[in-house]
């Protein structure tokens, strides 16, 4: 464990120091092309009668809060591998996920005279993400992980995510596919404790 935190606080020490991106035409002159790749993803869709602030509140009292500062400090000075776990850990929520960030969609849609009521949740967990951007550097692509909370117009909460399986099994990784399939079991007793 201590070789994958310091991976991580290596990894998190870079995007703390804002690394810039060297465009492909200075690399070898040639401009870069896209490559398209199809995949599949499952969706999960719960809906339930519980009304919108309940269903948030029950998520919410599940999920810790991210502290950048606890990987800032490391892009300055030596890790300690373990004090950074132990503190991370501390942050995690009973979910064992934290929250990274938290976009009210129900407040922009009224800017266009819409009322709805609508959060969309960004979490995850930097020591998990590491598990797999470890063996796949790609993987930092889809963590932290998205979920959406909404009133739909059948009057009902819905809680929407991808199934996180389903996202990273692009990479054909056997560990990575290990690592998500514990963040499929994650997110679905976060969303079923809520609901409760």
């Amino acid at each position: 464990m201590d070789r994958l935190l310091i991976h991580l606080t290596e990894f998190l020490a870079l995007g703390a120091l804002g690394l810039a991106m060297i465009p492909a035409s200075a690399a070898g002159g040639a401009a870069a092309s896209p490559e398209f790749t199809t995949t599949s993803t499952e969706h999960v869709n719960y809906a339930t009668a519980k009304s919108f602030d309940e269903v948030t509140a029950g998520l919410e009292k599940q999920l810790g809060k991210f502290d950048p500062t606890i990987y800032q400090a490391s892009a300055r000075h030596k890790p300690d591998p373990t004090k950074i776990e132990a503190q991370s850990r501390a942050t995690e929520g009973t979910s064992g996920l934290m929250i990274f960030a938290k976009y009210e969609h129900g407040g922009l849609l009224a800017l266009r005279g819409k009322k709805a009521a609508a959060t969309q949740y960004v979490i995850g967990n930097p020591l998990v993400a590491l598990e797999m951007t470890q063996v796949d550097i790609r993987a930092g692509e889809y963590a932290p992980l998205r979920l959406l909370v909404y009133t739909g117009e059948d009057g009902k909460t819905h809680v929407d995510y991808d199934l996180p399986s389903s996202v990273f099994g692009r990479f054909q990784s056997q560990a990575i596919d290990a690592v998500a399939k514990g963040l499929d079991e994650k997110l679905e007793r976060l969303v079923k404790n809520a609901l409760q």
